[in-house]
């Protein structure tokens, strides 16, 4: 039995420092002549093992530019990939750490973080309306994939100096909001903020058939101009001590 342990070892030994030797654009290549890849690879350097790609573009989304990685050999003892990686979107640089079980199928996401500026955010998931200012950052202490559904999230958003313009800037100080999962993989955004001309507090329920579920309250500051106070009325309904709520259902793919 030490004999066989000793040996399969050895085999898996010699077969990591071979890998460890070929260079990371050959596999790539290898791979790209079998396998249809859901992603478009560039400037590919080092080995399999610690390297880099220049740029990653997946369904014409924003590339991921300046890619690295560092994957632990040992992990694939247990069937995982397991890396800590670090990249760039539109100039603003993700670190943190994935591992992908080959069993289970499930990708891991673990202390990703990001901070971006709201302008660029806009840009990047092209909102056609208003004007966002502020810094955002995003810790992710944990997020479990399977396929297209997140099984489970635990993490925080920060808009710090959130200014939000339409007709009217409206400063909202600094937003938190709080991700969370439940046991039915519903995922939960717990928002709040400190400061600013509005004080915001509700949550929003995410199901995995993209139904949702949001209910805010708004209760305009001292500071409230009356046009702000006026823009509230036309989607949320005023209430007895002055705040505006807004509760409302609804479908993702809706919008």
């Amino acid at each position: 039995m030490k004999l066989r342990y000793s040996l399969l070892i050895a085999v898996i030994s010699y077969v990591l420092f071979t890998l460890s030797n070929v260079p990371a654009n050959k596999i790539l290549t290898l791979i790209k002549a079998n396998v249809e890849l859901p992603a478009q690879i560039y400037g590919v350097e080092g080995s399999i093992w610690q390297g880099s790609a220049q740029n990653i573009i997946i369904n014409a989304q924003p590339p991921l530019n300046n890619f690295n990685w560092s994957i632990n050999p040992l992990a694939l003892l247990l069937a995982q990939v397991s890396a800590d990686i670090q990249t760039q979107i539109e100039q603003q640089k993700i670190t943190g750490h994935t591992t992908y079980n080959i069993i289970s199928g499930n990708l891991i996401a673990d202390n990703i973080h990001t901070e971006i500026d709201a302008k660029a955010l806009q840009k990047l998931l092209n909102l056609p309306f208003g004007k966002l200012d502020g810094k955002i950052s995003a810790d992710i202490k944990q997020l479990i994939v399977n396929g297209q559904n997140i099984q489970q999230l635990d993490g925080v958003l920060r808009w710090n100096k959130a200014k939000f313009t339409l007709a009217e800037t409206v400063k909202l100080g600094n937003i938190q909001i709080i991700l969370t999962s439940d046991e039915t993989q519903n995922i939960i955004a717990t928002l709040s903020n400190k400061g600013g001309q509005l004080k915001l507090e509700g949550d929003v329920t995410l199901q995995a058939n993209k139904n949702y579920q949001l209910d805010m309250k708004f209760t305009p500051a001292k500071n409230a101009s009356n046009n702000i106070k006026q823009s509230l009325s036309l989607f949320a309904k005023r209430q007895n001590n002055g705040s505006y709520r807004l509760k409302q259902t609804g479908n993702l793919r809706n919008l």
